[in-house]
């Protein structure tokens, strides 16, 4: 029997404040549920949904983990708040189910001859250390100080490119089609390059206050 743990279905939200962001089939409403518990994460407030109220939240996810609202995520656009976290969540998801395959291909990446997603005129940045970038996304996944919020996301972004770059491994990562991470944001390498844009995209509107 294999070791690596059991990855259940995010279930949505069984506490009392629940009630304040429940939404209905209405594609808007959803939407609106799901920026309000992304927002809680970062301590916003608003009118619907009060400072109390995210406290409450943020304490519900930080006794029951983050997997009470990510479903909430799932189907909101990359560049909005809670479309860039659903996909940092499965990108956390995976790495905590197979640290040391990701280690192994971050480190083929890093030796690679370039980096993937930059033409030969881009100026790389400095590479991020890969356990820095994942105890951020937790921490934020937690309720806690994760630091700037776009420069996670540009992290993150770079993390996938490296990720992206090995070229020992090949194209398909994550084969089977009912693996519970087989999405777009972890099934191939080109999938992560694309992944890695929406989160510049992403970034790129949190400058401008546009995301949150």
């Amino acid at each position: 029997m294999s070791d690596r743990p059991r990855f259940r279905r995010p279930a949505m939200l069984s506490f009392e404040d629940a009630e304040k962001i429940e939404g209905d089939e209405d594609p808007a409403a959803a939407f609106q549920v799901a920026m309000t518990s992304a927002r809680a994460l970062l301590g916003l407030s608003d009118d619907e949904f009060g400072s109390d109220a995210v406290s409450n939240l943020v304490k519900a996810i930080e006794s029951e983990g983050v997997d009470i609202v990510a479903d909430l995520w799932e189907r909101s656009p990359a560049f909005t708040l809670p479309g860039a976290f659903w996909r940092l969540y499965l990108f956390n998801e995976w790495y905590q189910r197979d640290p040391l395959l990701i280690h192994q291909r971050f480190d083929e990446g890093l030796n690679a001859p370039f980096t993937a997603g930059f033409d030969d005129t881009d100026s790389e940045p400095e590479v991020p250390v890969l356990e820095h970038v994942f105890q951020r996304i937790s921490a934020l996944f937690r309720g806690q100080d994760f630091g700037d919020l776009t420069d996670l996301l540009r992290q993150s972004a770079l993390t996938m490119r490296v990720l992206a770059s090995g070229a020992t491994f090949g194209t398909t990562w994550i084969k089977s089609d009912k693996d519970r991470l087989a999405t777009m944001v972890t099934r191939r390498a080109g999938a992560l390059i694309h992944t890695a844009d929406e989160f510049d995209l992403a970034a790129d509107r949190s400058t401008v206050n546009r995301l949150t």
